[in-house]
């Protein structure tokens, strides 16, 4: 049925695209963006062929769609049809896909020994019809990029250099988390054959993902206890200059668009550049395995005396926080694990940085990563994708390999109570966005995850827990250290309360640590409680240490917003499938590992609850109490110490305007404010360009239009305090 669905949904593009001549003319591609429906297309297949199609369109909204009616009917329709069309193309290749390469490794997990006839098929059916659909869908994407760089009236870069803005500042780019394509320079003996290719961020990495996913798995994880490289094992970035981050899966645009508008405007290589690195690792590890912050500050001091000016650094998601924390480093002494730079590194070498939908507080979705492998788009999953994605590639793998990259754990939320606590950006005043189980006047912290099977759940008052809990393997992987009783108490005092706010969660990592307790690396080099003296396991947090002494400096905070962002979650303890669908008490069983999980049953559309995911408003990754909060409010206060030089922040936020584009069907369109998308959002290039080229700056002010003012006092006066005095 999927694959039909499939066919049916080739069916409709390739016969809508015959009829427009879209490939004949390549430049005129976005005059039919208009005219093409889904609605249209269907008429063009038999009334069951139509039927079926919508009403499979109609089962992919319903799974991502999230209270559409608080957006404006215009913007919600316009949504609608793009996920109606991606959905279809998305949902339907992608469970093919994986239900015809995991097979065999399902068959010999059911025990069927003899394999090998349906492996001949996939390789000679299967497999060269894959290779072939890809290099159909690389030419492609190479018309599409042509089709961008044809249309050159479109680009802002080439609007603003007809004005007469040129090239001034030299550019350094920070990609953010997994943009950067990842490398195996040596290996274990089954990877031996990729010496060279890539395993992150390529097709090259996905053939090897379907194909080899246990020596995939070998090698894209982490030590646990050094948080650097397995022994024998030497996974590194791509050291490709752009094109190590311009496409990611060498379909999907990360910088692409932005890079073109530099150079719409003068930009080159000799001005600008891109640092891509290893983003699993821990920040202190970049440096002691790398080198990484030693390279990035020589490039920019060689940028700024080659070109004569002070450098501009643009940097996106996780990129941000890295910058911050480059910034901490390159201004302390070296005995104080710094880069000896001196505390006026910054001011001398860097005009402006430019954050682009920064991770400044972490992200809500961190977390559930941690404890149980998790995230929306992992629950929403749904069907056989769902079935296939949870037995190849499941919970337990996920949890295991997020633990060991030290980057998740840099991206927890940071704040604690204090700011995430105060639930300031799930209550609001507007109808949309009704109130949490913790309201703003109470003096408990709301809660990031809450136990619906916990002893003191309001809703689950009759459970009672089981003291003598144990833990087994789900047998996709070897155990660790879960079946110690010291660990069992741990998961059992964790779970045996219904509420759990962001700080108890993180004690509740740094002790289990997924098995490995306090040893775990990454628990390690992060703190997440201030101290009275900055120490370098607090410059990950920017609610700790203090930005640098750079008084000319000016910051840059440009995100998007208006589209639901993971923000709390539902938890379950996990007794297994079996005991879940006899319907058993979780507490009289073992827990598998992880021993919870996300309760999909909780679904609330009042309180912006869906599949056991509560949301706020945010670009569907970071939410805005990430993005804006210290921008508009944290160092914006002398009080705190935060800000001592007076640096000035200039906020800039973009409403969400998603419309679906023929000839790059898989985004959000250029008026996108999605957490990737936003790196080729007209307006927001247009900002960048403004401020790279110092043309027309007085036009890049501060623009809000979220509510993050309002959250930023709810949080100051809530009982928990807001930020306080470092």
């Amino acid at each position: 049925k999927i694959a039909s669905e499939a066919v049916a949904a080739a069916k409709i593009y390739d016969r809508k695209r015959e009829e427009s001549q879209i490939i004949t003319e390549i430049s005129g591609m976005n005059r039919c963006e208009s005219s093409v429906s889904l609605t249209d297309s269907s008429s063009l297949l038999s009334d069951e062929s139509s039927v079926e199609i919508k009403q499979s369109a109609s089962n992919a909204l319903e799974s991502c769609s999230i209270r559409t009616e608080c957006l404006p009917k215009k913007e919600v329709h316009q949504a609608q049809v793009s996920m109606y069309r991606r959905s279809i193309i998305i949902s339907a290749t992608l469970a093919f896909i994986c239900q015809m390469l995991a097979t065999p490794h399902l068959l010999q997990s059911a025990g069927v020994t003899e394999t090998h006839l349906f492996e001949d098929f996939l390789d000679k059916h299967i497999r060269p019809n894959l290779e072939h659909g890809w290099d159909r869908l690389n030419a492609s994407v190479s018309m599409t990029s042509m089709a961008y760089s044809a249309n050159e009236e479109k680009r802002p870069g080439y609007k603003i250099a007809k004005k007469g803005a040129g090239a001034k500042y030299p550019i350094v780019m920070v990609p953010g988390y997994i943009t950067s394509k990842l490398e195996l320079w040596s290996g274990e003996q089954c990877g031996r054959k990729y010496f060279r290719q890539s395993l992150w961020g390529s097709l090259s990495g996905a053939h090897t993902f379907f194909t080899d996913l246990d020596c995939w798995m070998k090698h894209l994880q982490l030590d646990p206890i050094t948080g650097s490289d397995p022994p024998n094992i030497r996974v590194r970035a791509a050291q490709s200059g752009f094109e190590a981050a311009d496409y990611f899966m060498s379909t999907f645009w990360v910088w692409a668009k932005l890079i073109e508008n530099f150079a719409d405007v003068g930009y080159d290589a000799s001005s600008m550049t891109l640092m891509s690195y290893d983003w699993r690792l821990a920040f202190p590890i970049l440096e002691e395995r790398d080198g990484f912050l030693t390279k990035l500050r020589f490039t920019i001091e060689a940028l700024h005396k080659s070109r004569g000016e002070k450098v501009v650094l643009v940097a996106h998601s996780m990129g941000s926080s890295l910058v911050l924390y480059f910034f901490a480093w390159v201004t302390r002494d070296v005995h104080e694990s710094g880069g000896g730079g001196g505390s006026d590194w910054v001011e001398k070498h860097i005009h402006s940085f430019v954050s682009l939908a920064g991770t400044f507080l972490g992200t809500a979705k961190s977390t559930p990563a941690l404890l149980s492998g998790e995230m929306k788009d992992t629950v929403s999953l749904l069907g056989p994708i769902g079935t296939v994605t949870e037995r190849y590639f499941g919970r337990k793998r996920r949890k295991d390999l997020a633990n060991t990259w030290g980057s998740v754990w840099s991206m927890l939320p940071k704040g604690g109570d204090a700011i995430w606590g105060a639930g300031a950006d799930i209550t609001q005043n507007d109808e949309c966005l009704s109130p949490d189980i913790s309201p703003l006047h109470y003096k408990e912290p709301s809660p990031i995850i809450s136990f619906t099977d916990s002893p003191s759940a309001s809703d689950h008052p009759q459970t009672e827990h089981n003291h003598h809990t144990s833990l087994v393997s789900d047998g996709s992987s070897k155990t660790i250290h879960l079946g110690t009783q010291h660990f069992q108490q741990i998961i059992h005092n964790f779970s045996s309360k219904a509420n759990r706010s962001i700080d108890s969660v993180i004690d509740f990592l740094e002790h289990w640590g997924n098995g490995y307790g306090p040893s775990l690396s990454a628990a390690k080099l992060h703190s997440f409680r201030k101290k009275d003296e900055v120490t370098s396991d607090l410059w990950h947090d920017p609610t700790a240490t203090p930005l640098p002494d750079a008084p000319s400096l000016k910051m840059y905070c440009l995100y998007g917003f208006g589209i639901p962002t993971e923000r709390a979650y539902y938890y379950k303890k996990n007794c297994g499938e079996s005991t879940e669908q006899d319907g058993g008490d979780c507490d009289n069983a073992t827990l598998h590992d992880p021993p919870f999980t996300i309760d999909v049953s909780i679904n609330d559309a009042s309180r912006n609850i869906k599949k056991g995911v509560l949301f706020a408003d945010g670009d569907g990754s970071v939410p805005v109490l990430s993005t804006g909060y210290m921008c508009v409010d944290g160092w914006s206060k002398k009080s705190n110490g935060l800000n001592p030089s007076g640096i000035e922040i200039i906020t800039r936020e973009y409403r969400d305007r998603q419309e679906f584009q023929v000839d790059d069907p898989m985004r959000g369109g250029p008026g996108s404010g999605h957490h990737v998308d936003i790196l080729g959002n007209v307006n927001t290039m247009e900002d960048v360009l403004k401020i790279v080229t110092d043309f027309e700056l007085d036009t890049v002010s501060t623009h809000i239009e979220s509510d993050i003012l309002n959250i930023a006092g709810r949080i100051q006066t809530h009982p928990l305090g807001g930020l306080t005095a470092s």
